[in-house]
Order: structure tokens, then sequence, then C-alpha cells
């Protein structure tokens, strides 16, 4: 992994945690996780430039070259792929629709599989897949690019069988209107589901833009920067601050294997990290809760199957901490979560009055949105229902006028056609002087 560019990072400068600019970890970032992301589609696509301000080799598929474009100044041209139809000619864009997306893929299967065997994404630690889980062309896009990176990371695979590809994607919200944004959403989640029971991937991150209207009611927003972007920034944040957990040293370490093994387990991912003041009466049990529980734009699950989970600690330098705050942080996550916890307990010079937590949990059972989209997707069912009634009964007000339009009716016709100077010799017309009479035009006169 390179060094990060910080002249890339824009806005995602400012919420990347000061610790990984630390010179302990920058001395050590060539052992940070190697990671690759593949965007589909126009919301996975903006997902994944995000996170390729981390220093991320990353690839953009699209059946749109505007929103490709979107791109051209993070992304280089060979890695933003256009994927046409060639059975619908001059489309782009699928107009939300997944199963169009699906077509759409299979056409160009060998383009995916020509990003799949690229050596840095066969040799890299882990593999990204972002989506939008409303959209068409990319949540179409998902089960046929998924199914080739698995059989191509299998090659990769860590103790247990797991393989390191994940996905991260996001949910629609109510402001999204509509039945088709849930079936897309609802038939992702089973692809995403269905690779997971069969062991064809580890995790998926889960956005929940419901959480987007909590955005502009935050007076501390970023200034310039709407809730989309926003959201993609906190999550390419969380990712980069937790995949340099590995480089940190003390008394227990969270290293590199276990995280890759949190990635690579089938489920679904949360990811949270929390600023706590450094003080006496801190209530950690009830911080830890909020951190598991409550998180600004991921989405949310109940934590009673916890397959994974790891807590790190991060204090000043400058600051002694007892050794039984950071045992009791990590007993309360264990009783919290429920199953067995890596832990990592760390010191780092550029914390001065916070304690830095960070939390990671698999769970087997999807985000509680989920059952929310099914309840909405019935709702605008019947509204859907109740649009086409009153469509078709306008139309039978206007019945009598139904062969209006008859193929029946007669009509003129004209040759078409340019006219050429022949064509106006031919003709009589008014420029030419019309001829005399003589005696025998007024034989028929009726006297």
């Amino acid at each position: 992994m390179s060094k990060i560019d910080v002249n890339n990072l824009g806005h995602l400068r400012r919420m990347i945690s000061p610790y990984v600019f630390s010179e302990s970890i920058l001395n050590e970032i060539d052992r940070l996780p190697n990671q690759v992301i593949i965007g589909l589609g126009q919301g996975g696509g903006r997902m994944a430039a995000e996170l390729s301000r981390c220093g991320h080799p990353t690839y953009l598929f699209n059946s749109s070259k505007s929103d490709l474009n979107e791109h051209k100044n993070l992304i280089p041209d060979d890695r933003r792929i256009e994927t046409p139809s060639k059975r619908l000619v001059g489309l782009e864009g699928t107009d939300k629709n997944a199963k169009l997306g699906f077509e759409i893929a299979k056409e160009n299967i060998d383009l995916y599989k020509q990003v799949a065997i690229q050596p840095d994404v066969q040799l890299a630690d882990f593999v990204w897949v972002t989506v939008s889980l409303g959209g068409g062309s990319g949540n179409g896009a998902l089960k046929v690019i998924m199914e080739i990176l698995s059989k191509v990371r299998e090659r990769k695979q860590l103790p247990g069988g797991k393989i390191p590809l994940g996905v991260i994607c996001s949910l629609p919200s109510t402001d999204e209107r509509g039945v088709a944004f849930r079936d897309n959403a609802l038939a992702g989640i089973y692809v995403i589901q269905d690779l997971m029971a069969k062991g064809k991937m580890g995790a998926a991150l889960v956005i929940d833009n419901e959480k987007l209207k909590d955005y502009y009611e935050n007076g501390e927003r970023v200034q310039g920067v709407d809730a989309r972007s926003y959201t993609n920034m906190v999550v390419a944040s969380t990712l980069y601050d937790t995949a340099a957990l590995p480089l940190l040293e003390g008394r227990s370490v969270y290293d590199k294997t276990e995280l890759l093994s949190t990635w690579s387990t089938p489920g679904w991912l949360s990811v949270s990290k929390r600023s706590i003041p450094l003080s006496d009466d801190v209530i950690y049990k009830a911080e830890i809760e909020n951190l598991f529980k409550r998180n600004e734009v991921l989405a949310n699950y109940r934590l009673n199957n916890v397959l994974t989970g790891a807590i790190a600690v991060i204090y000043p330098n400058n600051r002694k901490i007892s050794p039984q705050i950071a045992d009791d942080i990590y007993r309360d996550t264990s009783e919290i979560l429920n199953t067995r916890v890596n832990h990592a307990i760390s010191k780092n010079d550029r914390l001065y009055n916070e304690i830095l937590l960070y939390g990671l949990a698999v769970v087997s059972d999807p985000p509680l949105r989920i059952e929310e989209l099914k309840h909405e997707r019935e709702e605008w069912q019947v509204i859907e229902e109740e649009q086409k009634r009153a469509r078709e009964q306008t139309a039978a007000g206007l019945s009598d006028y139904n062969d209006f339009f008859s193929t029946n009716t007669s009509t003129n016709t004209n040759q078409g056609g340019l006219l050429t100077l022949d064509d106006l010799d031919e003709r009589d017309t008014e420029d030419k002087p019309a001829a005399l009479a003589d005696l025998s035009d007024l034989d028929d006169l009726d006297l």
C-alpha cells in the first residue's frame, strides 16, 4: 500500500482520525492492508471515487458514459469502463431498472472478467465492491461481478475458507419513492445474502440513506458537501481508520489477519468510531453500547446473533490510563456482543484529551431497515395500483373517441420527394399564358 497522498484527500482529510497521520503509523504504512475498490453504477461509482482518495486502486463500471466522466479527475480513463448494451444500441443508463442492468451486465461479462484477473485485483488483501441497491445499472451488475470475483478471490482465501471479498452498499430512503426502488433493493439484499450463505463472499457494509436527513439537521455539517457525499466520506474515513488499526503498537494488538478475518466473515458488518472526552466520570459501557448500536450513516442491526467482533482503544501518550479501564472496555464489549472479541489497546502521540474507540461487529441478520422497506413496498404497491386505475378511468371517460384515429380512415396521399425543372415543365402553371378562344368554343352556348 502506497503512502496516502494528503493533497488528494479534499474534505476527507478532516474526517480521518489524527492518529493515522502520526509518525508511528506513517512509518509502517507499507503494512496497511492492500484494498481494491470496484464501483458499480452511479451510486456505487461515487462511493468508489471517495474511497480512491485513500490510495486504493479503483475501477468503475457503468452503462452511462456521463456518470463515468464525473470521476475523470480521480479515476484513470482505462479504469472507467463503459458497459453499453449491444441489443439496445445508444442506451445510456437503465432508468432504475435492475433487470435491464442485469441483462446489460451479462452482455458485457468479458469486461468484468478482464478486470477480475488484473494483478492488483488478484493480489489484493481485500476487494470491496460498491453499489447502490436502489439503482439499476450497478445493482443489476452485482450478481454477475460477484460470481466472477468470488472465483478469482478463492486463491486468497483465509484460514477457515473465508473469501476476502466484500460489498459496500446503500439502501434507499423514504424520499426515494415507488415500488421499483424497493424491489431493486430487496432483490440486491437477496443476492448478497445468498452469496454469504454459499460462502462466496465475506461481509457487507450497509449505508442507510434514511439517515441522510439527519445530516441537514446537524449544525456541524461540512460546508459545501451534500448529504450523500458526506455519507461516502464517513464510510471512506472510517474504513481507512480501521485498516490502520493493525499498525498500532500496544500491550494488545488487533493484527492484520484478525482484521481481514473480520472483513471476510460472511455476514452484515457494522463499523463505528467514537471520540470520548478523557475524564474519570465517563460511563464506558454506555459509550460502547452507543458505538455498536448507534451509527451516524450505517444501518442498524439487532445484536442478538453476533458472529465476530472487535474493539480498539487508543489514548494519548501524555496521559496515564489505568490498565483496568482498558480491561473493563474489553469485558463490556464481550458482554454486549456476546461473542469472541478481538481487541487492541494502544497509545498515540497525535491524541491529547480524548480516547478513540473503534468497534466492529459482524451479525447474521440483515439490517433492520429491510423490514421497513418491505412495508413501504406494500404501501407503494397500493398507491401505484390506484394510480393505474385512475389512468384507466380517465381513458374510459373518453371512449367515444376510441376509433377517431382508425386505420380505416381514408386519407389523401402524396408522392413525396423533391421536384425538378422537368417536373415543372410538365405542369400547367400560372406563368404559362392561357390559350385564346375560337368559334368552336362558342358552339355550346345555351341561349
